[in-house]
């Protein structure tokens, strides 16, 4: 893979189409983020994205390297909020869907599986189709999707992380190495899940044990839920872990998150070309503050004024030393806690597909447009 630079318009102004990037987009076709990616092409003054959904390469009635033209953006999604396109992956990966269109989870080490058998298969052909430019490269997406192999790539880096139990298979597990760590909190999250499916924030004191989830348990079976719940009987808990644990397990300690305008906060930043500069504040109304679980948007403005020059400094820092772990990735979402007192950093997960950040804007750029100047403009990332 060589580094290629380009020279596109920045703005929309006659002409400038015919100038425009072929641009070749990997997604469920009528979900909201390919909307949106077409929204800001349109706004650049560019034709369409072409887009192939996941469901047509994995039938293989086409191919990349027949959709793939010399000097075409190839640019991958998520292949969630489609189920069709979830249940084909876990049946790649050997699993059996559950019932996805009521909200229960997802056997997620097949959902893992498949999805990783089915980056390979297209790696393999992208290898095989004319030189082109890739915006992100699939190992660093498998990697970010496994949350277990993403903490140690960001230790390992010396990027702040929580610290981190070994693999667990229960809540007697989690239960043990908390103990013997000196921890009474910790959060419990599926090792391949995203949008805080299957999170737990876990604390106990003796007896006593409370938990805060996306988890609705009804009948023995998991559910994931648009508001938070609580639990605060062991038997509740023990269900609720311990059913997660088949999905596999990654278990943090629980770090407190500073609180602002009577609430936690957190940072979700995306980091595009080694700048963080695409930043969204989340307000939340307990300890998981995805703002699709109610939590609100902060003004990232008021924030950074109340951090001062040398926090907000180490926030960025921290966001793209997280990134630089990934060796040319052009970007990923990291979200960044804070803890209380503003006293310091540190990473809670890499998102590959984190960069739906609508009405964000650096330098007049949303975080799409962001990538697509990084990446031919300034040359950030690699062709193929």
């Amino acid at each position: 893979m060589t580094t290629i630079g380009a020279s596109w318009p920045w703005v929309s102004e006659p002409g400038c189409v015919q100038s425009a990037p072929d641009i070749l987009l990997i997604a469920p076709p009528d979900g909201r983020r390919v909307r949106a990616f077409q929204a800001t092409v349109a706004g650049l003054g560019w034709p369409p994205a072409r887009v192939v959904s996941y469901l047509e390469l994995m039938s293989g009635r086409i191919t990349l390297p027949e959709l793939v033209r010399p000097g075409t953006v190839v640019r991958f999604d998520s292949p969630g909020e489609d189920i069709p396109t979830e249940r084909a992956l876990i049946e790649r990966g050997g699993g059996t869907p559950t019932d996805l269109a009521a909200g229960e989870i997802a056997p997620m080490r097949a959902w893992y599986a498949g999805f990783s058998a089915v980056l390979r298969e297209l790696e393999g052909q992208l290898r095989h189709a004319p030189p082109h430019h890739r915006m992100q490269d699939t190992g660093h997406i498998l990697t970010m999707f496994d949350k277990p192999a993403t903490h140690a790539r960001l230790h390992a880096a010396g990027v702040p992380v929580p610290d981190a139990l070994p693999e667990v298979r229960s809540l007697d597990d989690v239960l043990h190495g908390a103990r013997q760590r000196g921890w009474s909190q910790v959060f419990v999250k599926l090792a391949y899940g995203s949008s805080a499916s299957g999170a737990v924030a876990l604390r106990w004191s003796g007896e006593r044990v409370s938990a805060v989830s996306t988890v609705r348990l009804e009948g023995g079976r998991l559910y994931n839920s648009r508001r938070l719940l609580a639990y605060r009987t062991w038997p509740e808990v023990r269900a609720v872990v311990d059913g997660l644990a088949p999905h596999g397990l990654h278990v943090e300690r629980w770090l407190p998150k500073a609180s602002w305008h009577g609430g936690p906060v957190d940072l979700r930043v995306v980091v595009i070309g080694g700048r963080a500069e695409h930043a969204l504040v989340r307000l939340g109304r307990g300890p998981v503050t995805n703002l699709h679980l109610g939590n609100e948007r902060g003004d990232i403005g008021a924030l950074r004024a109340e951090l001062g020059t040398q926090r907000w400094a180490d926030v960025t820092r921290t966001a793209q030393a997280a990134l630089t772990a990934f060796p040319g990735a052009l970007y990923g979402g990291v979200d960044v806690l804070l803890t209380p007192g503003w006293r310091r950093c540190a990473v809670l997960e890499v998102n590959a597909f984190g960069d739906y950040h609508r009405g964000v804007l650096a330098r007049g750029y949303d975080t799409y447009a962001a990538e697509l100047r990084a990446l031919l403009g300034a040359g950030h990332a690699a062709s193929a």
